[in-house]
């Protein structure tokens, strides 16, 4: 007999995507410092180990965003499974998820043992290509496990158990700091810190292993070996994943083009930049734990047959976002110089013609990152009912073709320098974040009255 499916509450689903959110977000900030503990180690060995070690963690990290992407479709195929309440197929995705990682890392550790190659082809000096090269060796080895660890981040948050996420990564930071450390105190230099970071990783998988083996709750998925597991989850895990990559490979490369944009500047409007594109990428983690909640539970609710409710959980997952975001713009807005100086000694005469860009940049951050987020909360929503091609192609549109012709025409020929630089990337999320909801709602537009239920 079919009853009237029960409409939860705005403040009910706001709730719950914040209770999901909130342990990711606190992960998001961990592994961001995966980064910064490395920069501080290799700080203490040097002027030159600094920007070795700056160099190789941006080819790494770069390359995680992108094995991130194509494993990101284990998180919305576990999660509609889970609202299935199929715990054998919810299992079976999270193992292909594995298997997909493996295949997608092998060629990226190539890419990684490559690269100093390419970087003395391009004409880098020799002994900084050098440096990368060791360095890189190190985190080659780190680059199938930090993947397999997203995967068992991705279906842990999936299935309901997003805080032992958490938990692991601010545990291989410290792993991190302390074996680094005593590497440096050792004499292993710049080696010992790539070694420090892969060690980290690594201890990460061992407890993520070791978790989801023997909890009661995760235990049940069998998650770490399926001999019998066809290969058509596989493909359909790619055949997701690779849009959501492309679309995230966009979205790094742009940054990092304006970021060499900027490098046609002044040293002091380039250390401006660098102040604003530091700021919005701690606070950005918000709307990354955001997203991916919204994700979760957007495709949660596909798998229940709650269809009803995926327009609500959307919306209030952009209303999150709107919130969370707004906090940081109005920590630019108001305080600007108080965030150049947690950069910057302020104290320092030299220091301070940089208050005459960054506070400015800094208010075009604020905006930034409410468009940014939108449009982060706004795309993962669509990947929770699967419309990742959409995504992909609005994501290189916008970002592009928008944001980077708007860059550059602002920046060189209207004369408006870094200011202008940041406009044009405003302009092209602000376009993303507005077409990503508005495919939203044109695809949710017949879901929005409860149904029977199944």
């Amino acid at each position: 007999m079919s009853t009237t499916v029960e409409r939860p509450s705005l403040l009910s689903e706001a709730g719950q995507t914040f209770r999901l959110a909130l342990p990711i977000i606190i992960a998001q900030f961990a592994l961001v410092m995966m980064n910064v503990v490395a920069t501080v180690l290799a700080g203490k060995i040097g002027s030159a180990a600094l920007a070795a070690a700056g160099l190789g963690n941006a080819l790494f990290f770069s390359l995680t965003v992108i094995a991130n992407g194509l494993v990101s479709s284990v998180g919305v195929k576990v999660a509609q499974a889970e609202g299935r309440g199929n715990v054998d197929e919810a299992g079976a995705f999270a193992y292909q998820g594995l298997k997909l990682a493996f295949l997608i890392g092998l060629p990226g550790m190539a890419i990684l043992l490559l690269l100093p190659g390419l970087l003395r082809a391009l004409g880098y000096n020799a002994d900084l290509a050098s440096d990368v090269g060791g360095y890189l060796a190190f985190l080659a080895l780190g680059l199938i496990p930090y993947t397999w660890v997203t995967v068992l981040r991705f279906t842990t948050a999936a299935i309901g158990r997003p805080r032992v996420g958490t938990l692991i990564a601010i545990l291989g930071v410290g792993v991190e700091y302390v074996i680094g450390s005593w590497l440096l105190d050792h004499g292993y230099g710049l080696k010992g810190v790539g070694l420090s970071i892969t060690i980290g990783i690594w201890v990460m998988l061992g407890c993520f292993a070791l978790y989801v083996r023997f909890e009661k709750h995760c235990r049940r998925y069998a998650m770490l070996w399926r001999p019998n597991a066809g290969n058509a989850d596989l493909k359909e895990l790619w055949t997701i994943g690779w849009p959501i990559s492309v679309a995230f490979a966009a979205e790094t490369l742009l940054f990092s083009t304006s970021s060499t944009m900027a490098g046609f500047f002044t040293s002091i409007e380039l250390a401006a930049h660098t102040i604003a594109n530091q700021s919005i990428v701690s606070t950005f983690m918000v709307a990354v734990g955001l997203s991916h909640a919204t994700m979760v539970r957007v495709a949660h609710a596909v798998g229940q047959g709650a269809q009803h409710r995926v327009r609500r959980i959307g919306l209030t997952g952009i209303g999150l976002g709107l919130v969370g975001m707004g906090c940081s713009a109005t920590l630019f807005f108001t305080a600007g110089e108080w965030v150049v100086g947690r950069f910057i000694d302020l104290d320092v005469p030299g220091n301070l013609p940089t208050l005459a860009f960054a506070p400015p940049l800094l208010i075009i951050a604020g905006i930034f990152q409410l468009v940014d987020g939108t449009q982060a909360v706004a795309a993962a929503a669509l990947r929770g009912i699967q419309d990742v091609r959409s995504t992909m192609v609005i994501g290189l549109f916008s970002y592009w073709a928008v944001g980077l012709v708007s860059a550059w025409v602002m920046a060189f020929p209207l004369g408006m320098r870094t200011q202008g630089l940041w406009l044009g990337l405003a302009v092209g999320l602000a376009t993303a974040a507005v077409a990503l909801t508005a495919r939203f709602l044109f695809l949710t537009r017949d879901l929005t009255k409860p149904g029977l239920a199944r």
